[in-house]
């Protein structure tokens, strides 16, 4: 247990070391708090920004607490740093800071001073890698709204496996569409398994294409959307498929089965009714 609690400990030190990273935030939220809890006389203040974010510090930093969240789930236990409002704390010292001095010169140099702190606190987020120019108001990847577009019938709701690099977005933009499986599965820590998404997922480089088909049938799906990226070993069509378009680098095929189906039930729409006559 003492060799646990010391693992614990550790693992703590590291995520307030990561959350900080280069920059000063947690000693300028350690000076906010002690700048308040010197000068703050209102009370009720006192009680939201000074013993509540205590409290939650201590809670965080508190080893048993930390054992028994990251028995839960280590990875995230990082995230009880997000309940403290340093940013508030921080904030309202600057501004409490401001009405001590009586000159607008002395408020104004206050200002200044603080903004140039936070600011070289900080990094620009648009210099990540990952953010990139939105190209629509849904901030996802265009593909996955055309190949969304595409798959979509006004008459039922059909069930479509897509390559793993769809399934983060496509739940963001339409719920018209059911999967045999969600984003869930490309997350190691939950150990989703699939043989649909091994067959999908499986050789990064080709299709096997016999076995995406058996494996697409068991698990009912109408539509198999296949990148084009990948070579494909064995063609749809042979087994039972017709290609009903190519969207954005996707195939997307449709099972006969569940067009003569879907047709004879009046659910398809003249599109999909053209493309597999």
């Amino acid at each position: 247990m003492r060799n646990e609690l010391i693992t614990v400990v550790k693992a703590v030190a590291e995520d307030v070391y990561l959350y900080n990273n280069r920059s000063f935030l947690i000693p300028l939220f350690l000076i906010a708090l002690l700048f308040l809890w010197v000068t703050e006389k209102d009370q009720k203040l006192r009680v939201v920004l000074l013993y509540l974010v205590a409290a939650l510090c201590a809670v965080f930093l508190c080893p048993v607490y930390a054992w028994v969240g990251m028995k839960i789930d280590a990875d995230i236990y990082y995230r009880v740093i997000w309940s403290i409002p340093i940013g508030i704390l921080v904030c309202y010292s600057v501004v409490k800071l401001m009405a001590h001095f009586q000159m607008l010169l002395s408020k104004a140099l206050v200002l200044i001073l603080a903004v140039l702190i936070i600011v070289m606190n900080g990094r620009l987020v648009y210099t990540n890698s990952f953010h990139i120019r939105s190209v629509n108001t849904y901030h996802i990847p265009q593909q996955v709204i055309d190949v969304a577009d595409a798959l979509k019938l006004d008459n039922y709701k059909p069930i479509a496996v897509l390559p793993a690099e769809l399934l983060p977005f496509l739940r963001q933009y339409t719920a018209d569409i059911f999967t045999p499986y969600g984003r869930n599965i490309l997350e190691p820590a939950w150990t989703f398994q699939n043989d649909l998404y091994d067959a999908m997922e499986g050789d990064r480089n080709a299709y096997d294409v016999a076995e995406v088909a058996r494996c697409a049938r068991n698990h009912h799906c109408a539509f198999v959307v296949l990148s084009c990226a990948k070579q494909m070993n064995g063609s749809m069509e042979d087994e039972g498929y017709f290609l009903f378009r190519f969207v954005q680098g996707y195939f997307i095929y449709m099972d006969y089965n569940y067009y003569w189906v879907y047709k004879e039930q009046g659910l398809l729409d003249a599109d999909v009714i053209e493309a597999g006559g």
